[in-house]
Order: structure tokens, then C-alpha cells, then sequence
């Protein structure tokens, strides 16, 4: 009964040293578990800070990049407006020098109709005897 009872001793003893042991392994994981969250903490603050920063940075970046833009656009719009309006006044003052021609044309052609018309009465006349 001596060797039972110094076994069961034995086990308790060898039982408590590995829970124990256990126990101060399992402490052991928990800090380092703690230690991974507060490093994944910062990490994670680090990237937000990292990404508002440079997510702000390119929105700057493309407000300039907008602003060129606008004003090129800007700049090629007063260009063909001037274009334009160049041109119009150029068909203005073509149509006004066709139209001056088109009424030279017709005093022309209305004269030369009256002569033609006094010359045919007086040869008409003169063949016909009269």
C-alpha cells in the first residue's frame, strides 16, 4: 500500500508540475497574443494615418491636374470663339462684295439689254423700211 500511496503521490506531484507548466505556457502565449494585438494596434493606426495622408495628397494632385485642365479648356475655347468670329466677319464682308458684284452685274447686263433693244428697233427699222 506504501508504493500506491507514494504513486498516487507521485502522480499528484508529476500533475500539479505539468499544470503548472502548463498553465505558465498558456500565461506565456496570452502576453505574447497581447503583445501581437497592441503591435497590429499601432500597424493599423500607422496605415490609416499612411493612407488619409496620401489619399489627401492625391486628391491635391488631382484638384491641380483639374485646374490645368480647365484652364486649357478655357484657352481653347477663346481661341475658337475668336476663330469664329473671325471667320464671320470675313462671309460678312465676302456676301457684302458679292452682293455690290451682283448689282454691277445687273446694271450690266440690264444696259447692255437696253442697247440691244435700240439697236434692233433701228436695224429692224431700216430692213423693213420704216
Amino acid at each position: 500500500m506504501e508504493d500506491k500511496n507514494k504513486q498516487i503521490e507521485y502522480c499528484g506531484t508529476n500533475q500539479s508540475r505539468e499544470s503548472a507548466s502548463q498553465i505558465l505556457e498558456i500565461k506565456k502565449d496570452i502576453e505574447h497574443l497581447d503583445y501581437v494585438l497592441k503591435e497590429l494596434e499601432k500597424d493599423k493606426e500607422f496605415l490609416k494615418d499612411h493612407f488619409t495622408l496620401k489619399n489627401t495628397q492625391r486628391q491635391e494632385d488631382i484638384a491641380k491636374i483639374h485646374a490645368r485642365l480647365d484652364k486649357h479648356i478655357q484657352t481653347e475655347l477663346e481661341y475658337h470663339q475668336g476663330i469664329r468670329d473671325k471667320a464671320t466677319t470675313e462671309h460678312a464682308s465676302i456676301h457684302k462684295r458679292i452682293g455690290q458684284a451682283e448689282r454691277w452685274i445687273w446694271i450690266f447686263f440690264g444696259g447692255i439689254t437696253a442697247i440691244s433693244a435700240l439697236m434692233g428697233k433701228g436695224i429692224f427699222s431700216n430692213l423693213f423700211g420704216g
